[in-house]
């Protein structure tokens, strides 16, 4: 099919698709008599027009014989390339011939260069294809599932390889994909009940991808190493990364799972809720270090850990903390209900640890009154707390706490505010300056 090519060194394939007779003698035929024909090229160009063509004006319009026109042209009849048939015309009786589909297909083979309505013949083409390959595996007893399956693999292949390729990017993300389908509702109904709410609104998100999005519009080259499945939500995931500029040749596509989704539903001004489904069969993030793309890794600028498996996530905290690449760590309220020491493999070797306020929360009511100290105990890292709606801590080795206050009142931890601070920390500023300018960002 189209974009078919050899390696650069040799010419290129023509990018075509041709039918041939499935009889072994037919085909023979076929290739000598139609496709090794001289007359071939003028005849079907002579008839690459909308609707029938009369015989007298073709003949007349060719360099070639009546009789060389018309034996090809009875060739033509004979595989089914072309219909005959006759009218009257001003009076008289005239004959005229006509290209069947297939017809035109093999038309459009003769042709120097890409013909004007690609869109319309590929997908004529690809349509005929996939059903010819179904027929056959039906005929054969193979499932007509077999096919599909192999379709949508390489349906996000060829979508993957449309992606941007950052050889040294500024930012490389490791975290969660997910297609999320939200509502907003001025109140919910009780159990049994009815409301009215807007149109689901469905888009990829979470914190990761967010932020990777928000890098990329600022005009940074961002590569996103994720997973998603091999189905609709997951394909058309990667398509929004591509058409954001984001890197994502890196993404993982599992077929034997299916696509991180989310519900989020927002209730007038009490706030939001978010159910996600998670299973065994669900394409959470990358599940294991022989993913990551350790050679990308060490051209970047920064690296940011989102919702990442703990082994993953250690693995590359070590990488980085070798090569000495700033490393974020985003540690949600799921991962810190590990516990600290089974996270310390990932704490101890980031460079900065990042605190959502439901995280605070949670390490205030479970690991006791002292939750820096208890972090100190396994992290060196800069922290940065979100602590209160409009204010922020941050914690650095041998210095007491720093407590930023900043005018917007925000519920937790944004893109904007990361933005900001990956944005600094790329520029090789102190952490501190890095912090207020991800301030200012937040409150704008």
């Amino acid at each position: 099919m189209l974009g078919m090519t050899e390696q650069e060194t040799t010419e290129p394939l023509w990018p075509y698709l041709l039918f041939l007779p499935s009889k072994q003698d037919a085909r023979d035929e076929f290739v000598r008599t139609v496709l090794s024909s001289r007359v071939a090229r003028s005849v079907l160009s002579g008839l690459d027009k909308e609707g029938p063509v009369m015989q007298k004006e073709l003949v007349a319009s060719l360099p070639h014989s009546n009789k060389s026109v018309l034996s090809y042209l009875s060739t033509l009849r004979k595989f089914g390339l072309v219909t005959t048939g006759s009218t009257i015309h001003r009076g008289k009786r005239v004959v005229f011939h006509d290209l069947t589909k297939n017809g035109w297909g093999l038309a459009k083979f003769f042709f120097e260069g890409l013909p004007s309505d690609i869109e319309e013949f590929t997908a004529s083409l690809l349509e005929d294809y996939l059903t010819r390959l179904a027929t056959l595996y039906r005929a054969q007893g193979i499932p007509e599932s077999t096919l599909f399956e192999i379709f949508s693999r390489m349906k996000a292949k060829a979508i993957l390889d449309g992606s941007k390729a950052y050889s040294n990017p500024t930012f490389i993300l490791f975290g969660a994909a997910a297609f999320n389908t939200q509502i907003e509702c001025s109140t919910l109904p009780v159990q049994g009940g009815l409301a009215s709410c807007s149109s689901p609104n469905r888009k990829p998100g979470g914190p990761t991808v967010d932020l990777a999005i928000a890098l990329a519009k600022k005009g940074f080259e961002t590569s996103l190493v994720t997973s998603v499945g091999n189905d609709v939500d997951g394909r058309n995931i990667i398509a929004n990364f591509i058409q954001e500029n984001i890197d994502v040749r890196h993404i993982v596509v599992e077929d034997d799972k299916h696509t991180n989704e989310s519900i989020i539903i927002k209730e007038g001004k009490k706030g939001t809720r978010t159910f996600v489904a998670v299973s065994p069969t669900t394409a959470l993030s990358i599940t294991s270090p022989n993913l990551v793309p350790w050679s990308y890794l060490d051209k970047s600028k920064v690296v940011y850990i989102g919702e990442v498996f703990v082994e993953v996530a250690a693995a590359i905290a070590a990488h980085t903390n070798v090569t000495g690449i700033p490393t974020v760590y985003r540690c949600s309220v799921p991962y810190l209900e590990f516990g600290l020491e089974h996270l310390k493999p990932v704490l101890s070797q980031v460079s900065i640890l990042l605190i959502s306020n439901r995280g605070w929360k949670y390490l205030k009511a479970n690991i006791g009154s002292r939750p820096i100290q208890k972090l100190r105990g396994v992290t060196d890292a800069a922290i940065i707390i979100h602590q209160s709606k409009n204010e922020y801590r941050l914690s650095l080795v041998g210095n007491p706490d720093d407590i930023l206050s900043y005018e917007c009142d925000s519920a937790d931890i944004s893109e904007l505010f990361v933005t900001g601070l990956l944005m600094k920390l790329a520029e090789g500023v102190d952490i501190r300056q890095a912090v207020e300018y991800a301030l200012a960002c937040e409150s704008q």
